[in-house]
């Protein structure tokens, strides 16, 4: 019987996704993933199942290693000793990174352990994945270590083993909603685009290799400032440092007005429904029937009965409509945190919009 809250590691699991150390390898896995080509020519179904796939490798391979770490804090090491070599790990990973995303930008290809182009075996893509994930949590570790072993890996300890795996769960279903959300999103994004605008590829591959340069610098950057702060704590602040921990302080702030429980299910009812609506054609008969009415149920239920409108729906309305006004502050406010992003989604809509309807002009011309 579980008897402990599993609210707030959930949370916590979604606040780490978007911690600031790790910060900016949520970018970069996402243009790690979009500059990749394995899933292109396949049907819908096999590329959601695929975005699902890698994200939850990525998202497992970050909380094992974390889970690996609380064993070693009580066992082998200390957390002070281990926060003091990943700085010099995550100066090495940028160092890897910059010269693979300047490879892309110029169609080469580098071999590099873990981060491998995307063409090839399905052993490799996985390896590469959980690489990736490994990277993820090495350069979180930092910022995220502390309070995964107060709430999660002691937890154990505090609960017994069946309460502390449930925590743990929870802290790794949290991590996965905000990868699988964004992971699945983009995989649907681009295989829509790539079916009806093919011309746009090579862009996403450049947008993608771009992403995992920027990354890969800000990595050496924050990696050398934390080093100077271990060896200097009154040293000043950096400024490009400074400007993503803003940034990215906005979006835990935002995250925890909202609350990370009512996220963490909006992301997941997002994700099962594009699930679904994916792997659709795949489906035949009673199996389809079945998979649709649950998905119903689940949204009557969370959406309906539980939040009365205000998980998803209103959300999303409230945004859509005030949409015009916000592209109207990137004039007046354009070092608002919220106007690259917002810039991004709306060229990303836009563009699935223009595929769509070319797509649709095209089957009626048929």
């Amino acid at each position: 019987m579980i008897s402990v809250g599993l609210a707030v590691p959930f949370t916590l699991g979604i606040v780490t996704a978007i911690n600031p150390c790790g910060f900016a390898m949520l970018p970069t896995w996402l243009g790690y993933f979009l500059g990749r080509d394995t899933a292109d020519r396949h049907a819908r179904p096999e590329q959601v199942v695929r975005a699902v796939s890698v994200s939850l490798t990525l998202s497992a391979s970050f909380v094992i290693l974390f889970g690996a770490l609380g064993l070693a804090v009580n066992s082998i090491t200390s957390e002070a000793t281990i926060a003091d070599k990943t700085p010099w790990v995550t100066v090495i990973l940028g160092l890897c990174l910059v010269p693979y995303g300047l490879a892309l930008l110029t169609g080469r290809q580098v071999r590099i352990p873990f981060f491998k182009p995307g063409r090839g075996p399905r052993d490799r893509e996985f390896w590469s994945v959980v690489g990736f994930g490994a990277s993820y949590a090495v350069v979180s570790i930092s910022c995220s270590a502390p309070i995964f072993l107060l709430h999660v890996a002691g937890s154990f300890g505090r609960d017994g083993i069946v309460n502390g795996i449930a925590v743990y769960l929870a802290y790794a279903a949290g991590m996965a909603a905000i990868i699988t959300s964004l992971t699945l999103s983009l995989a649907l994004a681009r295989g829509g685009l790539v079916r009806h605008l093919r011309r746009l590829l090579p862009h996403f591959d450049r947008i993608g290799a771009l992403a995992l340069l920027l990354g890969g610098t800000y990595l050496i950057v924050y990696g050398i400032y934390e080093i100077r702060i271990l060896g200097n704590p009154t040293i000043g602040s950096n400024l490009i440092v400074d400007a993503v921990t803003d940034l990215q302080s906005h979006l835990t702030n935002w995250a925890a007005g909202i609350g990370g429980l009512r996220l963490g299910l909006a992301l997941w009812l997002v994700v099962a429904t594009l699930v679904v609506w994916g792997i659709g054609p795949a489906l035949i008969g009673r199996a389809r029937h079945v998979i649709q009415l649950s998905l119903l149920t689940a949204w009557v239920i969370a959406e309906g009965l539980f939040h009365g409108g205000s998980l998803v729906v209103l959300p999303v309305g409230r945004l859509v409509v005030t949409w015009p006004v916000r592209v109207g502050n990137w004039v007046d406010q354009p070092w608002r945190w919220a106007t690259p992003l917002e810039a991004v989604a709306t060229a990303l809509v836009a563009l699935v919009a223009y595929g769509a309807i070319r797509g649709v002009i095209a089957r009626s011309r048929r």
